[in-house]
């Protein structure tokens, strides 16, 4: 079989392109793919430590540090200490992550759009069902829980 008719190349190449026009499109505001994720998590479930912020996005607590640090130097989130744990801090937007949201959204929407051009409706319905099913597939087991993405 050749390596463009396997499943984890082409879902690693539309993931990539993806993630490329996303990133060039979020650079007006500093952002990229991985810190606009952590936002819109944020703007959806107001206030999280990083933890739970590692754990919603099924990755790694020194990954979502990194994202953190930066999204906080870039003023775009505030960190405060956690009263029920002095070790870790509760992550919430700033007003210029929260304006900006209304903004990136759109922006989302529009990749979104040119990604799946040419598409039917229920071709789109059946992608992400079937992407669902995928990731729950490997997910099983792990500490992650990719089903409740919504970014």
């Amino acid at each position: 079989m050749e390596i463009q008719n396997i499943l984890g190349y082409l879902l690693n190449t539309s993931a990539r392109l993806i993630k490329r026009k996303m990133d060039k499109s979020l650079e007006r505001y500093n952002l990229t793919t991985s810190q606009w994720a952590v936002i819109k998590l944020l703007f959806n479930k107001t206030q999280l430590t990083q933890v739970e912020i590692a754990y919603e996005l099924n990755s790694d607590r020194a990954t979502a540090g990194a994202v953190i640090l930066n999204l906080y130097e870039k003023k775009y989130i505030n960190k405060l200490v956690d009263k029920n744990d002095r070790r870790s801090y509760v992550i919430s937007l700033t007003e210029k992550a929260k304006d900006a949201v209304k903004e990136i959204d759109l922006i989302v929407e529009n990749v979104t759009e040119e990604a799946l051009k040419g598409l039917s409706d229920k071709n789109v319905e059946d992608l992400y069902e079937s992407l669902k099913h995928i990731n729950k597939n490997l997910s099983e087991g792990q500490n992650g829980n990719l089903e409740r993405r919504n970014f």
